[in-house]
């Protein structure tokens, strides 16, 4: 059921102001992460990552880079605004349509908090990821900038629905998804 994250992507602006300036800060950072953690000839996967604006980036960096999002509106956004050069496919993060081993990273950010069950997607990630290769996974922090959205009544669905993490949760979560925190 798409309709409501197409909903989501649908409304103008996506981002308030203040937090679009500081989207933009912090994917330019991640892909600054990211890259130093990819090989050369690497492949990369962003599952549920909306717009795949880290994976444009990447692209355009000549990196092998796929984006992959539930919802069909935002990768219409990668296509058209910003001309990624990804392979962009719609499906389902819980099951992704790719065999074991298949990306050097797979990564996503501002995606895991909105899940009821985020173990069962960082398992999938990891499933797809080459062994001894990278899963990064950002999330609002539980005292960072993006837990202001607790507060905000006018976000999206007229409330916060997402978990923000410290850092022993976020650590149990990987460690229970069988990954070793780097």
């Amino acid at each position: 059921h798409t309709e409501i994250w197409d909903k989501y992507w649908k409304r103008i602006p996506v981002y308030d102001t203040i937090l679009d300036i500081l989207r933009k800060i912090m994917n330019v950072q991640l892909r600054r992460y990211l890259v130093k953690r990819i090989p050369v000839s690497g492949a990369t996967l962003e599952p549920g990552g909306g717009s795949a604006f880290v994976s444009a980036m990447l692209a355009e960096e000549g990196y092998a880079t796929s984006a992959m999002d539930y919802a069909s509106i935002p990768l219409k956004i990668a296509q058209e605004q910003l001309k990624s050069k990804a392979t962009l496919i719609q499906g389902d993060l819980f099951n992704m349509p790719f065999v074991d081993e298949s990306f050097d990273l797979t990564f996503n950010n501002s995606t895991m908090e909105h899940f009821k069950n985020p173990l069962d997607g960082l398992k999938e990630m990891t499933r797809v990821t080459k062994n001894g290769s990278y899963v990064f996974v950002g999330v609002p922090f539980t005292y960072g900038p993006l837990s202001i959205y607790k507060l905000k009544k006018s976000s999206f669905k007229d409330a916060w629905d997402g978990t923000t993490y410290d850092r022993k949760g976020l650590k149990k979560l990987f460690t229970d998804a069988g990954l070793e925190v780097v």
